[in-house]
């Protein structure tokens, strides 16, 4: 420590030296002329140790005041600063100090421990506080990676130094392949645990001078420093790969997953950062198409299908507030009567210059992006209306049913009896008339969690229906304990039922099934006089098919029900 005599109060000294020695504070005395920075190698020792705060004393401020406060930083960047001046400081040299990375500005005339002790609790509480701030704001709460920010500004730094130094680097972008899947089979805290494991296993196959990140969900980032070429960066991603080869065990679930990755070298594309993080994007998501846990290096522009599948994400982003959603209304009857008994309600999407996108083509791109839980709650709340005013202007009785698809992700919300309490609430809707439609899959993941949701649901006062029931997870088994009203035949055993002994032979043993456990059964896809009849015999209840209606706007719905 360099000490030296300071225009102060006589008995300051003592107090900050017993002050320094009880805490083993770190601390610099300057006076006129100011020490250099070349001359603080005494405190050099100090400033590598375990001390959490760091004194400097001085007479004024000055350059090597500043000099020293940046050494601090430099050395001890978790140390609280207190700057202790003998001339009381005005407010502007306050200012600047604290927004140098001073924690606190002090007159060095104070003449008691406890003062001094305030002065630096305070100091620490900043320095904490600031601390945790940053963290915040560079890391990811959950896995403690790097986050977006962070991972951006080390990739421009990391492009600038290797530019300079022709050097290679490059980057590799990773997605935890059908991750939205765990997160709706399990739930989001089971998701959460699987992304923490898989973080631990990524960073055991990358080096200490490679950055990890977080970008956000399922989606990763790893910055290779000092990569020779293709081959050394493919075996990296080759480790990646190999971390997902074991099953992750969280919360007694066995869960199997994989990863997909996509690559780009900076000496490729020039060191452009814009390029460089495209085509790693773009390799990425070649690779998720190419079927998923594969790894692979940008090779060229998108494919057409690419770019078709990239703008058909874009334009279902803006969909919902440009109006281009609308709900049409299949109809269904009953297949001894003909007597009209409710609507399934379908999602649409009329695109301005595509026209009519049918719905398995943009479908499974609601589901890949999580945009079909809001989609799904839409739906919800304008059927619900529609339905409503129909019955509210007496074109439909009470005993008329509204069926409505859940996604999985719907089902898994932890608020989805409130959502669906809301949208009955909002419409005036009773709740008899609402058939909520969930699939096998859905259900026989998690077969405890589903009773209860299905309980709730049904204890609200509306039906639950298996929508394709046979096509799925089928466990015949568990049918028989869950809280159910109607079985729905998917139409791959209804189409054919006249033709094929094999699907007519499924048809009526899930129509059998179905009424001995008290179910109602509904097939779908029926589209043939003859096929309805076949379904007659075998006792089906209800149906639903082109042969009744085809799916309609709502205003030639009720044309069909008024005419009945």
């Amino acid at each position: 420590m360099s000490s030296s005599p300071c225009s102060q109060p006589e008995e300051t000294p003592g107090l900050l030296l017993s002050l320094l020695h009880e805490q083993a504070i770190p601390a610099a005395l300057y006076d006129e002329p100011f020490l250099r920075v070349d001359d603080m190698d005494e405190l050099g020792s100090e400033l590598t140790s375990h001390s959490d705060s760091v004194l400097l004393l001085a007479d004024s401020l000055g350059s090597e005041l500043s000099a020293a406060v940046e050494r601090v930083q430099l050395t001890m960047p978790n140390a609280a600063i207190v700057v202790a001046l003998a001339n009381r400081p005005n407010r502007d040299a306050i200012r600047q100090l604290i927004l140098s990375g001073v924690q606190e500005v002090v007159a060095l005339e104070l003449e008691s421990i406890a003062a001094w002790q305030d002065v630096l609790h305070v100091a620490r509480s900043r320095k904490h506080h600031e601390s945790q701030l940053k963290r915040f704001s560079h890391y990811d709460p959950l896995t403690q990676l790097a986050n977006r920010s962070l991972f951006q500004d080390r990739l421009e730094h990391s492009l600038l130094q290797s530019q300079r130094r022709e050097r290679g680097m490059g980057i590799l972008f990773l997605d935890i392949d059908r991750f939205r899947v765990v997160n709706d089979i399990y739930g989001h805290h089971i998701g959460d645990q699987l992304l923490v494991a898989c973080t631990q296993r990524m960073l055991e196959k990358v080096r200490r001078s490679d950055t990890l990140a977080r970008l956000g969900s399922n989606n990763f980032a790893v910055l290779l420093d000092d990569i020779a070429d293709a081959e050394g960066m493919q075996r990296v991603a080759d480790k990646l790969s190999s971390a997902f080869n074991r099953p992750f065990t969280i919360a007694g679930y066995e869960i199997f997953i994989s990863v997909s990755i996509g690559m780009e070298l900076a000496a490729r594309v020039d060191y452009e950062l814009g390029q460089l993080v495209r085509h790693a994007e773009l390799a990425l998501h070649q690779a998720k198409r190419n079927g998923r846990n594969a790894s692979l290096i940008y090779q060229g522009d998108r494919s057409p299908a690419d770019k078709v599948r990239m703008g058909l994400e874009s334009a279902l982003h803006h969909a919902m507030e440009r109006q281009e959603l609308h709900i049409v209304y299949q109809p269904q009857a009953v297949v001894d009567s003909g007597v009209f008994v409710g609507v399934e309600a379908l999602l649409r999407w009329q695109h301005p210059v595509l026209g009519n996108v049918p719905p398995s083509v943009f479908i499974p791109v609601l589901e890949d992006t999580g945009l079909i839980e809001s989609f799904g709650q839409w739906v919800l709340e304008q059927s619900c209306q529609q339905f409503a005013d129909w019955v509210a202007a007496g074109h439909l009785s009470t005993r008329t049913k509204l069926s409505v698809n859940l996604s999985p992700r719907q089902f898994r919300q932890g608020d989805l009896v409130h959502q669906v309490q809301r949208a009955l609430n909002n419409s005036g809707l009773p709740a008899q008339c609402l058939t909520l439609e969930v699939t096998e899959s859905m259900l026989m993941n998690n077969l405890d969690q589903s009773v209860e949701m299905l309980t709730q649901l049904r204890q609200l006062g509306m039906s639950v229906a298996i929508d394709d029931f046979g096509t799925g997870y089928s466990s015949l088994s568990y049918l028989k304990d869950l809280p159910i009203d109607y079985l729905k035949i998917d139409r791959v055993f209804v189409k054919d039922i006249v033709d094929d002994a094999n699907d007519a032979a499924i048809a009526n043993s899930i129509i059998g099934l179905a009424h001995n456990l008290g179910l109602k059964v509904i097939a779908e896809g029926v589209e043939e006089a003859e096929t309805l009849e076949m379904l007659r015999l075998f006792g089906c209840d209800q149906y639903q098919g082109y042969f009744y209606s085809k799916p309609a706007q709502p205003d030639e719905v009720m044309k069909l029900f008024m005419s009945e």
